[in-house]
């Protein structure tokens, strides 16, 4: 069909240049990257606008918080206000593709999601932070005291004094290490004060949105996928304190991947009760299995808030018989209908191998403390 050819065949990059002025593009290599918004009328002032390329060399765009998006440069133009019709001509001009015509698909099924192949893609390219980075970040930050409007924050989620995080301030904001499975920090997610909506956003642009995980990940025999960053901060502090044993990895998003190195034990999955929360627990399911976890339990959706919520107000104990096997849905590798994959738009920002050894987590470095 010639509208799917010239999605094949067009260079997002160009396109963005072309339709919305050359210095929007600025900061899209060879791999694409994470540039602010292009689109007219949707400023913003921290990169989160990803360009990358998939497995089978289409250009791909995402967009995640305010004015969210994502998709082919066909559904770009969309998003800049072309009509179905317009869109389809221009991208055929743009990449001089032949009008053929519409040919339905001859199709009668689409062939099955590799959840495991798309984790690898997404998690094909992360790389840690350098030094550089963190410290032309460190000096724009400032220790974060208990009166602080962040620090206030953190203390009505439970998580107050902040030990399982390493956090800064940035004016009235929270700024935080995202650790890997090493203990290397890939990248920094800066909490937005008083934000209605998107209240994260990351750091250093071009090291995607990775999970955050626990200090001294890869000891335990089971792992909890959990979504938030905050709230697995919050279960990782029921869990040291309880002495239970797991590890922690808390997806920024309900769409992005966790690290696959651990999920070969057995995995436990929370998400929100709502449709994307309901994704993630299927995706993250599957993903287990093909890694080669021997099952997978599904924690049923808190009615008294997020984890950090009950954490905040009711403390360690109010979520103890959370984290115990008799209350949660088991499912062995053999029931996977139970949750079926979901296609779901690949990830914005393409990750890099993580690179280094486990670091001492006695003292954290983000912010040296007198």
């Amino acid at each position: 069909m010639s509208l799917t050819t010239a999605i094949d065949a067009c260079d997002l990059r160009a396109l963005i240049a072309t339709h919305c002025g050359a210095p929007a593009a600025r900061g899209l290599g060879t791999k694409g990257g994470t540039i602010h918004d292009p689109r007219p009328g949707m400023q913003e002032a921290d990169p989160s606008f990803s360009v990358w390329r998939n497995r089978a060399g289409t250009w791909m765009w995402k967009k995640r918080g305010r004015n969210a998006g994502s998709g082919t440069a066909y559904t770009f133009l969309i998003s800049l206000g072309f009509s179905g019709p317009d869109a389809r001509a221009e991208l055929l001009r743009f990449t001089g593709t032949p009008d053929q015509g519409f040919t339905p698909s001859t199709a009668t099924e689409k062939p099955p999601v590799d959840v495991l192949a798309l984790a690898q893609e997404a998690l094909a390219d992360l790389r840690a932070v350098t030094h550089r980075d963190a410290e032309a970040l460190r000096r724009r930050l400032t220790p974060l005291h208990e009166d602080h409007p962040a620090a206030k924050d953190l203390a009505r989620r439970g998580l107050w004094p902040p030990s399982e995080l390493d956090v800064a301030a940035l004016g009235n904001d929270l700024v935080f290490a995202v650790r890997g499975p090493t203990g290397r920090v890939v990248n920094f997610k800066r909490r937005v004060h008083g934000a209605a909506r998107s209240k994260y956003s990351v750091m250093v642009p071009g090291h995607g949105t990775p999970a955050w995980c626990n200090p001294r990940y890869g000891q335990a025999s089971r792992l909890l996928v959990i979504e938030g960053e905050l709230n697995a901060a919050a279960a990782w502090r029921v869990i040291r304190e309880l002495g239970l044993d797991f590890d922690v990895q808390g997806l920024p998003g309900t769409d992005t991947t966790p690290f696959l190195d651990g999920l070969d034990r057995e995995v436990w999955v929370y998400a929100d009760a709502d449709e994307s929360g309901e994704r993630m627990r299927a995706r993250i399911q599957d993903l287990a299995f093909r890694v080669g976890a021997p099952r997978v339990r599904q924690i049923p959706a808190l009615a008294e808030g997020d984890f950090c919520d009950v954490l905040g107000r009711a403390g360690v104990l109010a979520l103890a018989d959370v984290l115990h096997a008799e209350q949660h849905q088991d499912v062995e590798p053999d029931s996977l209908a139970l949750w079926p994959a979901q296609l779901e738009v690949q990830h914005a920002a393409r990750l890099t191998p993580l690179l280094g050894v486990t670091q001492d987590y006695a003292g954290w470095p983000l912010m040296a403390r007198s």
